[in-house]
């Protein structure tokens, strides 16, 4: 099934059932937002949240009738290409960023540190080719973009 937001875009919803009975379920996002001063200034979309309310009983009328206990919202920290930044900052002499897993940072934490710590320590990741997620690549589209 292909659920679309009020405004046609395609969601990807993410459902988790959790002990107790309660469902997390989260997945709107927008682009081109920028990023509040403090976590304070961090708000829910009350149209976000009613597409999320509208995901929960196209999943289940269970669901669709459930009380809502929280609303929250956050900001995921992406690239602009989709790919995690991983390696030694450009122009930086000893610094080395692990940035841009999206909601998979978790989940590959282990991976990137034992990749990261490979580039710090022996000069080379070898667990993972880090090639695709240098953080240079950014550096090298502007330059390219301005030329």
């Amino acid at each position: 099934m292909q659920l679309h937001g009020t405004d046609g875009k395609s969601l990807e919803p993410e459902v988790y059932p959790r002990p107790g009975g309660q469902v997390y379920i989260c997945g709107v996002s927008e682009e081109d937002v920028p990023v509040p001063a403090t976590a304070a200034d961090v708000h829910p979309r009350p149209d976000a949240i009613a597409t999320l309310q509208g995901v929960a009983a196209s999943v289940s009328q269970e669901l669709g009738r459930a009380e809502l206990l929280q609303q929250q919202a956050c900001y995921l920290p992406c690239t602009d290409d989709g790919l995690p930044a991983i390696g030694r900052v450009p122009g930086l002499e000893n610094a080395y960023v692990a940035t841009g897993h999206s909601c998979w940072g978790i989940l590959n934490a282990p991976a990137t540190g034992e990749a990261l710590s490979e580039l710090i320590m022996d000069g080379k990741a070898k667990s993972v080719d880090l090639r695709a997620f240098d953080p240079a690549r950014f550096v090298r589209r502007r330059a390219a973009a301005r030329a």
